[in-house]
């Protein structure tokens, strides 16, 4: 079996997205279809959700039929009223079939299924179709009471993290296997690093409380103090403009409007020049993260990565090897690592050099989809 037909199921599709994995997986499809593979996504067509990440020209075909049972806000997720979800739970069983009859799936792919339910695996597997479920949240998006026990049914993780995680919840996890999503790291890489005449350093994800982009401001507030010179841009999109509306305040109060900047969500193309002028990443997160892709794309383009290292996330680097980890919450460690760095020029050169190329030999999507064709392959032939 040289070639496969993928069924690929995801809550949410770009550019419907709510953070990282929804883009992870539309990587995976994109990639497995360049490898020749037939890949049909499966996924809701929530409009509220849409972004402006770019959609590349080479996207596999898209089926947005499916209906969520909840929604996300500013306070987290919220389920509709069970009426609805069960209303809705019946619905995507018979999409679901019909996508099975006409499709005729060799494996599914499956990605977050947070609001669609545990029932879509069940009734694939029921088919007799394998099952690989890549997770790249700290759950598979149901209680361990109704996980898979079919001989079918695969977890990959996008970390040693997350994999151990499930473990411990008391999933099965004896098949399971670390595959890293890995980044787009020829397309971010840059052959001269950026310019680090003074600290330019970058914060590229949801500007939310549980991402500590707070963290980073107070951080650059004690910098400011010490009247150490930097400039700084919290690009991303938010989910609370009330809390970009705090920081912003924080941010004025301290007199730092001229060097800390908010621009908002920015498209791919806008992130790689935001590389080009920027020298260090900080990557502050209180929330354990799965993974964090865009450490490695920053990593590629040549910033330093200064991260808390939480969860997943601690797997990118080693500290003070190719990068810098600091206590999460913890401004003033944070404030402490920023500042060695434009007093020890060489060694920064030198950790930012190596950080480089541990992204570009340790986490591309090449690697990372190598390792899921492998999966899929082994998988598929229990079919």
């Amino acid at each position: 079996m040289d070639k496969l037909r993928i069924l690929l199921i995801s809550n949410l599709y770009p550019p419907q997205v709510v953070g990282g994995y929804e883009r992870g997986m539309a990587d995976c499809a994109r990639l497995l279809n360049d490898s020749g593979h037939d890949v049909l996504i499966v996924t809701s067509n929530t409009e509220d959700y849409t972004s402006n990440c770019h959609q590349p020209d080479n996207e596999p075909e898209i089926h947005r039929c499916l209906y969520l049972c909840g929604v996300w806000n500013n306070q987290g997720t919220a389920w509709l009223p069970l009426e609805q979800v069960a209303m809705r739970t019946f619905q995507n069983r018979v999409i679901l079939a019909q996508e099975l009859q006409e499709f005729k799936p060799d494996i599914c792919l499956v990605g977050n299924i947070d609001f669609l339910g545990v029932e879509l695996l069940d009734k694939i597997l029921a088919d007799g179709i394998p099952v690989a479920h890549y997770v790249m949240n700290s759950a598979p998006g149901y209680p361990v009471e109704l996980m898979p026990k079919s001989k079918l049914h695969q977890y990959i993780t996008c970390s040693d993290w997350i994999r151990d995680g499930l473990k411990q919840q008391g999933y099965l996890t004896d098949t399971a296997q670390t595959v890293y999503p890995g980044a787009a790291v020829e397309e971010f890489y840059q052959v001269e690093l950026p310019p680090r005449d003074k600290l330019r350093i970058a914060y590229a994800s949801l500007v939310m409380p549980y991402k500590g982009a707070d963290v980073l401001i107070e951080a650059l507030s004690l910098l400011h103090h010490e009247d150490l010179d930097f400039s700084a841009t919290i690009a991303g999109g938010t989910l609370s403009q009330e809390f970009v509306e705090e920081l912003q305040r924080f941010v004025e109060s301290e007199g730092m409007e001229d060097k800390v900047k908010f621009p908002g969500v920015l498209s791919r193309q806008q992130l790689k020049e935001l590389y080009k002028t920027h020298n260090v990443l900080v990557f502050p997160s209180r929330f354990q993260e799965p993974f964090g892709i865009s450490q490695i794309e920053a990593m590629a383009a040549g910033l330093t990565l200064v991260t808390s290292g939480t969860g997943g996330a601690g797997e990118i680097v080693e500290h003070h090897i190719d990068g810098f980890k600091f206590e999460s919450e913890n401004p003033l460690d944070l404030a402490d690592v920023l500042s060695y760095l434009p007093t020890n020029t060489n060694e920064w050169e030198k950790i930012t050099v190596a950080g480089q190329k541990r992204a570009m030999s340790n986490f591309s999507q090449a690697r990372g989809i190598e390792q899921l064709e492998d999966v899929l392959f082994k998988l598929g032939k229990m079919k």
